[in-house]
């Protein structure tokens, strides 16, 4: 029985790193380049899925610094969903003499104008998580991307849609994706390969978009789905851009008694895992997005900028998307998941 950690499945398709030879010399503390790396992340508050993120840069520190010859030091900063808090933390980052940093944007676009004045003040970026929307070739200012395919996330919860479609026997089906437009190409993405997968199997097939313009939370998840459950009478599977979206509309859900509608998660939720674990039949499966393996590519990215100067990718590519249902699960140590919280 496999039971993996956070990182097992990372690292051998990821385009990454060398090992280290047997003998390699470990320098003394005094010996190594101090780093330091500003971190921006969009929301370490109210998604514990963030805090992986920090597991993953602090984790890339301990496995690699002496490799590297490096002493680093991470300054997290929390922009709390809120693009003016995500600038002001670049700027601080600057000001306190970060040597590099990695932003996980609030939005798609806003960080921008910001990033062009770090890198012209010698100050490299990686952006991570979620892609950057640009005017114009002169915007792209960033190393790289590190970032999970959007689209596959999609398919992936789409083919898990159409396993359990076609054991009801419907020509055309009905199913809901809850998008968060304030997240950009990302959130779009995730819907066109979640509608594009479905609808290659059941061209008849109904796909509802519904976007939460809310707090992007449960709760406004909720009461978008207690508004979309009075009119439509009939939704066999909902997806949506991330496990609040979904947790929130499954509450609504079961307060209405709608035991009928099966739900798939995307990104990596306690819950959603507790309820796979256990066998609860609302819950068709979970698109794991890891988060550990994000934050150790963006720092393995940052330092391969200010250390050894070299020209990455436009995009770092991370390993396909899994996807932990009730029959799997047992297949993954994620009580273990420190990030889940």
């Amino acid at each position: 029985m496999k039971k993996r950690q956070l990182l097992t499945m990372v690292l051998a398709g990821a385009m990454v790193m060398g090992t280290v030879g047997y003998g390699t010399p470990v320098l003394a503390d005094s010996e190594k380049k101090d780093v330091k790396l500003g971190v921006s992340i969009m929301e370490l508050t109210a998604y514990p899925w963030f805090q992986g993120l920090v597991d993953g840069c602090e984790q890339w520190a301990d496995e690699k610094a002496d490799e590297k010859g490096v002493n680093i030091k991470f300054d997290f900063e929390d922009s709390h969903s809120d693009v003016q808090t995500m600038l002001t933390n670049l700027d601080n980052m600057q000001a306190a003499g970060c040597d590099g940093i990695i932003l996980f944007p609030a939005d798609a676009s806003s960080a921008i104008p910001t990033m062009k004045e770090c890198v012209s003040n010698g100050i490299p970026v990686v952006v991570g998580d979620y892609p950057q929307e640009t005017s114009s070739d002169s915007d792209v200012v960033w190393s790289t991307f590190v970032g999970h395919d959007m689209k596959a996330l999609g398919q992936k919860a789409g083919e898990t849609a159409v396993e359990y479609l076609d054991t009801l026997g419907k020509e055309d089906p009905v199913c809901l994706f809850i998008s968060r437009p304030t997240s950009g190409q990302a959130s779009s993405d995730r819907f066109e390969g979640f509608k594009e997968t479905v609808l290659a199997k059941y061209p008849d097939a109904k796909i509802i978009e519904e976007g939460d313009t809310g707090a992007g939370t449960r709760d406004s998840a909720q009461t978008l789905m207690e508004n979309v459950l009075q009119r439509e009478s009939e939704i066999d599977v909902v997806c949506g851009h991330n496990d609040a979206e979904v947790v929130g509309a499954y509450n609504a859900a079961t307060a209405q008694g709608r035991d009928e509608i099966k739900f798939i998660g995307i990104a990596g939720d306690v819950d959603v895992l507790g309820w796979l674990q256990d066998g609860n039949e609302s819950w068709l499966g979970e698109v794991l997005q890891n988060p550990v393996v994000l934050g150790y590519q963006a720092t393995d990215a940052i330092i391969k900028v200010l250390l050894d100067n070299e020209e990455l990718p436009e995009k770092y590519d991370l390993p396909e998307p899994e996807v932990i249902t009730p029959s799997n699960i047992s297949d993954y140590d994620w009580k273990n998941w420190e990030w889940l919280g």
